[in-house]
């Protein structure tokens, strides 16, 4: 039995990325997906704002129609949202749930954000490349074009 973890942050990338990890489930029987929506820390100011509920109700919308889809295809899934930096908390769920396989969208961008996405990540790292550094099972990372 495989048990792959899924990002799903309500991209095309993470669709994609929803796509192919049911793809590998569907060739395995008995695979299971751990479907996860990371949600950032909010600051103390937003800690009892009704922005939260709202946001809240876009996490279970993605997470409900993910499984969805799961189901439609005979998959098992298990959905969780975690709160945290995306790199710590996808490690984390992944150690946790034994993931053996993770799928991560990569971030939408544009030539001018890959440039400063290229020297930020020189500098600190990115939340991907932190994933595929700190993971200790395979990370299959979806572009626009499909999996990498």
């Amino acid at each position: 039995m495989h048990r792959l973890l899924v990002v799903v942050d309500g991209t095309a990338q993470a669709a994609k990325a929803l796509e192919h990890a049911l793809e590998v489930a569907g060739a395995a029987p008995g695979s299971e997906i751990v479907l996860l929506r990371i949600e950032p820390a909010p600051s103390p100011w937003q800690a009892h704002r009704p922005v939260l509920n709202s946001r809240q109700n876009i996490a279970d919308q993605l997470l409900y129609r993910a499984g969805l889809r799961a189901s439609a295809l005979g998959v098992r899934y298990r959905a969780r949202i975690e709160t945290g930096e995306k790199a710590d908390v996808v490690t984390k769920v992944a150690e946790q749930e034994g993931c053996d396989h993770i799928f991560v969208p990569e971030a939408k961008s544009n030539a001018a954000s890959r440039a400063l996405m290229a020297l930020a990540a020189a500098c600190t790292g990115t939340s991907v490349g932190r994933i595929i550094s700190q993971s200790e099972v395979p990370v299959t990372v979806v572009g626009s074009k499909g999996p990498r």
